[in-house]
């Protein structure tokens, strides 16, 4: 079945409703990668031998593979899709053929739960979701319901429609007495969200009580079709805001993600009464996340500690950051209040990063001032320092803060790491960090950049915001300024911090200048992007060296996109910009 859907489709037809083709030859098509924002195009692909490469990602394959990276669909999943573009019907299993059944089943639930809630028996329900001002467009989205107090009320609607006792069962929608073995509805007298897979079938549904009762929320048995560890809720609604951002939210329940979705926070999923697992972050890295934002209704302490646990293969796979909602309430009660939006947006550019937190207990357990706590601290980062894809976030964090709060030249960590990638078991000698340790030159003008703005917070409108600096104490006063009026505020910050007396220092450092302060600052910052241009601009060359022809000629474009982009940068600096 899979050739014979190979066999009929068009894959230039296929690959152009997500990529722009032009023509590189003889079948040959290249494009812009969908995988990878980029300017010169990397992606090709070859109709007769019905393969696609990606250079920019160093990933290819077939139309299946193509259709599973792009739109995040198992192998399944995206056979099926092909298949009904094709017009090839697959053969039915039985056990393909009883999970229909079940997604049908509940399908038939939903309508009845909504229908429901239209009623005058879901008069309450729908003013308490009135009341916690849920939208009428989000609850038609979101398909949220009611299931009536009665005994049986559902089970008699299914089975006046064909629906028997144990298929309800298999689908979660029916319980047994253990002293009676009668079975009746498992969701009663409760708002009901429907929980839908990926793909937005419904799979189970959670249920919310009016009252007091006990539990709160009730969430729906595993099934053939549902499985907690690998279900997210609302991500059939998320993944495309999370292939496009590269962001995901995870919040807490159910309402929590309704009020995000209704206040422009269209990332925004949340677990099943289940910690996010591997599983979890498999599923959201097929969809294209590449963050993670934890925002849980916990203090700092709680923060800590939910970082502390997290499982190492979401820490690598990711860059996760923890935030709690401001004044300890969850994310749905501070949408309700005036400015909600502002202070959810606030709490999620805040909070502790994962990196910076793993980065702060390996430093805490070696000192970073001498060359033997510099050699420790690499040998023991390695393995999270070595990059897992082409493009690995957490790595490249990683090695940011490292080579700024240790003081090493970009160049040299690349080299040690990509020689690591052919070595195993080999420690780091102190010969290395000495040819590794950087001109302090740079560092020195990143703490006068910090202290310019303790002097002047203003000056911080002016600092891009994925700028990135090497110190954290940096990257943490950029941060602060931005949201402050005054030095005091800014200083009060870091007034019980060891590292304070060389903001502290920055007040007195001369007289004050507006003009002068600005200007260094644009000065500052005009020459960290051209060393970090120059970097890269190595980084490229080296990569040249070792690539195949084929890759050649793009990596020679974007050599040449990089050399104007460092004169660009050094001509605006003289021209005073």
């Amino acid at each position: 079945m899979k050739e014979e859907v190979l066999a009929k489709l068009d894959f230039h037809g296929l690959v152009s409703e997500y990529v722009s083709l032009k023509p590189s030859g003889r079948d040959k098509f290249k494009g812009l990668s969908p995988f990878s924002k980029e300017r010169t195009p990397s992606f090709y692909i070859d109709t007769a031998k019905g393969v696609w490469y990606c250079f920019s990602t160093k990933q290819g394959g077939g139309p299946l593979d193509f259709l599973m990276k792009v739109e995040g669909l198992s192998f399944r999943d995206a056979l099926e899709k092909l298949a009904a573009r094709t017009g090839v019907v697959l053969e039915s299993r039985a056990q393909d053929r009883h999970r229909r059944d079940l997604y049908e089943i509940c399908d038939l639930a939903v309508a009845y739960y909504r229908e429901q809630l239209a009623a005058d028996e879901g008069a309450e329900a729908l003013a308490y979701l009135q009341r916690r001002q849920v939208s009428p467009e989000v609850m038609e989205r979101f398909a949220v319901g009611w299931a009536p107090n009665s005994f049986d009320s559902l089970l008699k609607h299914a089975k006046a429609r064909g629906v028997s006792e144990r298929e309800l069962t298999q689908a979660g929608l029916l319980a047994s007495s253990p002293d009676t073995g009668r079975v009746y509805d498992r969701f009663r007298a409760r708002v009901m969200f429907p929980i839908r897979d990926y793909l937005g079938r419904v799979v189970a549904f959670g249920g919310r009580v009016l009252d007091d009762s006990k539990p709160k929320y009730l969430n729906s048995p595993e099934t053939e079709i549902f499985k907690k560890h690998d279900t997210l809720y609302g991500l059939d609604t998320a993944r495309k805001v999370i292939a496009e951002t590269g962001e995901a939210v995870i919040v807490e329940g159910y309402m929590d993600v309704l009020a995000m979705h209704q206040h422009g926070f269209h990332s925004a999923v949340a677990s099943l009464g289940t910690a996010l697992g591997v599983d979890h972050a498999h599923l959201l890295a097929r969809q294209g996340a590449r963050r993670l934002a934890l925002f849980f209704d916990n203090d700092a302490a709680g923060l800590r500690a939910t970082l502390a646990g997290l499982d190492q293969e979401i820490g690598r796979m990711f860059l996760v950051r923890a935030a709690t909602p401001p004044g300890g309430k969850d994310a749905a009660d501070i949408l309700l209040q005036e400015g909600g939006e502002q202070a959810i947006q606030d709490a999620l550019t805040g909070g502790l990063s994962e990196v910076e937190f793993r980065f702060a207990a390996t430093l805490a357990r070696h000192d970073p001032n001498t060359l033997d706590g510099k050699q420790a601290i690499l040998n023991e980062l390695l393995p999270q320092l070595r990059p897992r894809d082409v493009f690995d976030p957490v790595a490249l964090e990683l090695r940011r803060l490292v080579e700024g709060r240790l003081s090493l030249k970009a160049r040299e960590v690349d080299e040690w790491i990509n020689a690591q990638k052919r070595r195993t078991g080999q420690r780091l000698s102190g010969v290395q960090v000495t040819g590794m340790t950087a001109n302090a030159g740079a560092q020195r003008g990143e703490l006068r950049l910090a202290q310019l703005l303790v002097s002047n917070p203003a000056l911080a409108a002016s600092i891009d915001a994925g700028a990135g600096f090497g110190d954290p104490l940096v990257e943490e006063v950029v941060r602060v300024a931005r949201a402050s009026h005054s030095s005091a505020e800014v200083l009060e910050h870091f007034v019980d911090r060891p590292d304070a007396s060389k903001l502290f220092e920055g007040l007195f450092a001369g007289p004050e200048d507006e003009n002068a302060d600005a200007a260094a600052v644009s000065e500052i910052i005009s020459r960290r992007r051209e060393a970090r241009l120059k970097d890269e601009l190595s980084g490229l060359k080296l990569l040249i060296e070792k690539a195949a022809p084929g890759e050649q000629e793009h990596l020679f474009g974007l050599v040449v996109d990089m050399q104007r982009a460092v004169e660009a940068e050094r001509r605006s600096r003289l021209r005073g910009v």
